[in-house]
């Protein structure tokens, strides 16, 4: 071997290489995707996360303080009329017992003296020196997170909690005659802003070290944890672009995915020096990369090393001389054993007889008896109860074949540990005949977790299928109960006030001040707009002919109060004659009207369309609706939906819910469909 020619040095160094090099390539071409793809699109999700979780939770501050402010406004009206204080105490204390968020509730005189507060606390004495007051009487403020000062000993006294941080709004207020009267101020528990950061987070498990903060305008936390960044990084992320995310290494070398969004409460006067800051480590993102890389590159090694010993066995074969054919292929069937010991599947060949010729280690490891005391046992052994009366049949068959090889196939069998435990096994099954003995090999994978998973995740799809049914069907059913609640309730009250406000108007002298009679004016059209609002909010809650007249009345309704909003832009109905009276089950009718309001919202606001049409056809037992509409189109990678957005996958679990089909597809020529498909054979059952 020391004076190889160039063909033998060629098949003997050359060829066994070829194999390995080419998985070695592929593994690590396999690797290079994996980080590229699988990696880019992790970190876009990232992103998307934080900017998500960032808009979220200042979306809920902003929110809650904006409801905050309009109750202590709606409180602060109650100072232009003369009410006792047992009773404007009393609606302050149901104030502050309707949400955690109240601490104290409080209302002073022009010089800074409490006159009115909850639980009677700090009544007669002075804050004028305090923040809330002073800036109070210039107009509604916000004070930012504070530790409580006047109010910590009080609160000890009275046997409540001490809040550690507080928070203040303020307002001045004014008397009957419109002068000004004195403050309406309230402190807001710390806690609350900590309770509604930890919702957003959800549980511990599932964040993947994902962060918020409250900041305010001097970057100082207030609630939460500050990311591990540079001074100059914080700083620059509170001065740049909100709602957009992006990457600061820190002082370990740590990518950090950062974003910002400010807490600015919507349709309020209110104004508060406050963001939210989203964080999350890169490395916790790319976790699920960096497990299929190790998976990858442990399965891709052995394949590599097994690719590589077969390719030297197969080379020295071919560098033989014809003469060393003995001993070659001695050499081959030590290097087949080692291969067959080494191998992680379980190799099995019994002779016509049914006795295990062959059992490998892995075979001894997955049926759980030793290697040395199953070579000449019957295989009824690794094989179930159930199983063992057909086995000599498919025996008597393979003894009977003329051939001297012949592949059996692969599929799935079941076999039999030595514990008792029944295993799924993936199964080559060849037939081979040496020196005149026939044997039959079977190469078996335990497949058996694999299959438990499969079975499970169909379990799963299942429930999350039925849940999803159930929580559209609670859906429906909450707002329905939030109409009629509505309805039965509040719009009954509002139509009380109506007559007695009326009733009062009647009774009130003609000779009242401009001022009285403005007032009682303005109250009057509060009332009203209340009216129009409680209207307005049943029909956006569940249209009353959804249940009444049905799909298409719905529609038309619906439809003709949109074509307002939309103009210049069309917006028109077609109903099939076929469909034009036909009624559908009312959980499919509601689905359907759902899914045509959010698509015809979705086509009024990202379209930019000219013209939406809304068809309605089908029959009983069948319906189809389609929205379309001649704007910029849908992109191929959107048709299952825009990242941070839930209108498509909101209106295809509506779908599924019922049975239905839906379908989002945009067309060559422009435009977007999204159409629905319901057929009563393929509905699930109610129960």
């Amino acid at each position: 071997m020391t004076n190889l020619q160039p063909r033998d040095r060629v098949l003997t160094w050359v060829l066994p290489s070829l194999p390995a090099l080419t998985a070695f390539a592929l593994l690590m071409l396999v690797l290079m995707s994996s980080e590229r793809i699988v990696g880019d699109e992790l970190r876009l999700r990232a992103g998307s996360r934080v900017e998500q979780s960032a808009q979220l939770y200042a979306d809920q501050l902003s929110r809650s303080l904006a409801r905050r402010a309009s109750e202590i406004q709606l409180l602060g009206e109650m100072s232009r009329t003369d009410i006792p204080k047992e009773i404007w105490r009393d609606q302050m204390q149901r104030l502050k017992a309707s949400t955690p968020a109240f601490v104290w509730i409080g209302v002073t005189d022009n010089q800074g003296l409490v006159e009115v507060a909850t639980d009677g606390l700090l009544e007669g004495v002075s804050i004028a020196a305090r923040g809330v007051f002073a800036n109070g009487k210039d107009g509604i403020w916000f004070g930012t997170l504070h530790p409580p000062v006047a109010l910590r000993e009080p609160l000890r006294n009275y046997g409540l909690p001490v809040p550690a941080e507080l928070a203040d709004i303020a307002m001045p207020i004014v008397d009957t005659q419109g002068q000004p009267r004195g403050v309406v101020a309230t402190h807001l528990d710390a806690r609350y802003f900590e309770g509604q950061r930890l919702d957003v987070l959800g549980p511990l498990e599932a964040r993947r070290f994902l962060t918020l903060a409250l900041v305010d305008a001097d970057g100082r936390v207030l609630v939460g944890e500050r990311p591990d960044v540079s001074e100059s990084e914080w700083r620059a992320l509170l001065a740049g672009p909100e709602e957009t995310s992006r990457s600061v290494a820190d002082g370990h070398g740590e990518t950090h995915i950062l974003s910002r969004s400010a807490v600015e409460p919507r349709d309020s006067k209110l104004r508060t020096p406050w963001h939210v800051v989203a964080s999350q480590p890169l490395s916790a993102a790319l976790a699920p990369v960096r497990q299929l890389e190790r998976s990858l590159l442990g399965w891709g090694g052995a394949t590599t090393l097994l690719l590589g010993l077969a390719g030297f066995a197969v080379s020295r074969y071919l560098a033989r001389p014809y003469s060393e054919s003995e001993r070659h292929l001695r050499e081959q069937g030590q290097v087949l054993a080692a291969v067959i010991n080494s191998a992680s599947d379980a190799v099995i060949s019994i002779d016509p007889q049914g006795r295990i010729s062959l059992f490998n280690p892995a075979a001894a490891r997955i049926f759980g008896h030793p290697a040395e005391k199953m070579i000449g046992q019957p295989l009824d052994a690794l094989l179930p109860q159930t199983h063992r009366d057909k086995h000599p049949g498919y025996l008597q068959r393979f003894a009977e074949s003329q051939s001297t090889t012949r592949p059996m196939g692969v599929g799935r069998v079941t076999g039999l540990r030595a514990d008792g435990q029944v295993l799924d096994l993936e199964a080559s099954i060849s037939q081979v005949s040496l020196g005149g003995n026939k044997l039959l090999t079977a190469i078996l994978r335990d497949v058996t977790e694999r299959v438990r998973a499969e079975r499970a995740l169909t379990q799963y799809q299942l429930e999350l299928s039925e849940l999803t049914r159930r929580l559209l069907m609670q859906e429906k059913q909450t707002t329905r109960r939030l109409a009629q609640t509505l309805h039965d309730q509040l719009g009954q009250t509002l139509g009380a006030m109506r007559l007695s406000f009326d009733a009062l108007l009647g009774l009130i002298p003609a000779d009242l001040p401009p001022k009285a009679r403005e007032r009682g004016r303005t109250l009057g059209q509060l009332i009203d707009t209340a009216n129009a609002e409680v209207r307005q909010a049943l029909v956006l809650l569940r249209p009353p002919l959804l249940d009444e007249a049905g799909l298409q009345a719905a529609l038309e309704n619906e439809v003709r109060t949109r074509a307002i909003d939309v103009e210049p832009a069309v917006l028109r109905l077609e109903v099939g004659a076929s469909a034009a009276h036909v009624r559908w089950p009312a959980d499919v009718e509601y689905a359907a009207f759902m899914v045509a309001r959010e698509s015809m919202a979705n086509a009024v606001l990202h379209a930019r369309a000219n013209e939406i049409v809304v068809r309605v056809e089908g029959e009983a037992g069948a319906l189809r609706l389609s929205v379309s509409d001649d704007g910029v189109g849908l992109a191929k990678e959107l048709v299952a939906g825009r990242p941070g957005h839930l209108g498509i996958v909101g209106m295809r679990e509506r779908a599924n819910a019922i049975g239905a089909r839906l379908k989002a597809e945009g067309l060559p020529q422009g435009g977007t469909v999204i159409s629905l498909t319901w057929s009563a054979k393929d509905a699930p059952s109610s129960a």
